[in-house]
């Protein structure tokens, strides 16, 4: 922003010959640059008082200072944010540190475009717990840059737990809508994630490897494939609704597979799983 000074005329008088010729003197007033910036952006005390108000009643005195700006920015975040978007005050392009004011730094927000293509969807809650109930929030209380790390884990998780409910996601119209490469329902291609999973014949147990969210994950593979070998009624209780198969799925020969597997893994045999 181009430097911002009130000049002042004054008048003296110099003799050149039988001549009097004034001379124009410019005398600086010390101003204060915020009352400066107000003035060039032409903006009322009294019209700010009326949207700012804490800014409103730091302006109505004579003598505030920038030490007393600065407060203000720091303890209201939201009116210097409204402040500093004023049309008349962008058009300025004030470079702040040069007025003495420290603007604070930007607020990180969480920017993982999973979910802010869910955000801006516009679907309800109702929605979202009818079709894909399951689908992971992020926690928008840590830190945004940590959370990223976190909530990346937690969707490709869900993603491969819960297939059905990621294909009704792609192919919901409020999603659909966003999505520009949408040519009609998508149809996700895979067998479920968990087939294939490592198992014994005891029930799987959650490791801990300090890393909560996949250790989460791969004992829930691990899980859901043990109990569609080993006890078929309660998966189809528990998750049945959640997984199809193609028809060239053979549930049957899958499980005789995975036991026969195991028990020459007990004998000592080696073989492979099918």
């Amino acid at each position: 922003m181009r430097q911002m000074t009130l000049l002042y005329p004054a008048v003296k008088k110099c003799i050149i010959g039988l001549l009097i010729v004034p001379i124009l003197v410019m005398a600086q007033a010390p101003v204060n640059p915020f009352q400066q910036l107000l003035l060039y952006a032409n903006l009322q005390p009294a019209q700010l008082a009326a949207e700012f108000p804490a800014l409103g009643k730091i302006i109505s005195r004579s003598d505030y200072t920038i030490d007393d700006i600065n407060r203000w920015i720091s303890t209201n975040p939201a009116e210097w944010q409204a402040f500093s978007q004023k049309p008349e005050i962008k058009k300025l392009n004030v470079a702040w540190a040069t007025l003495g004011i420290q603007v604070p730094a930007p607020a990180k927000t969480f920017r993982h475009s999973f979910y802010q293509w869910y955000a801006a969807s516009g679907i309800s809650e109702e929605k979202r717990k009818q079709l894909f109930p399951h689908f992971p929030l992020p926690d928008l209380q840590n830190d945004p840059d940590k959370e990223e790390v976190i909530y990346e884990s937690k969707v490709a998780a869900w993603q491969r737990l819960y297939p059905e409910e990621y294909e009704r996601f792609l192919n919901t119209p409020e999603l659909t809508a966003l999505n520009p490469y949408y040519k009609g329902y998508y149809k996700l291609p895979y067998v479920p994630r968990f087939i294939g999973a490592e198992i014994g014949f005891e029930k799987p147990r959650k490791q801990n490897t300090g890393n909560e969210v996949m250790d989460e994950y791969n004992y829930q593979l691990k899980l859901r494939n043990w109990l569609f070998v080993f006890d078929p009624e309660k998966f189809n209780r528990l998750y049945g609704k959640d997984y199809k198969f193609p028809e060239s799925f053979d549930a049957n020969a899958y499980r005789e597979s995975v036991i026969k597997m195991l028990n020459d893994q007990k004998n000592g045999v080696t073989t492979g799983q099918h």
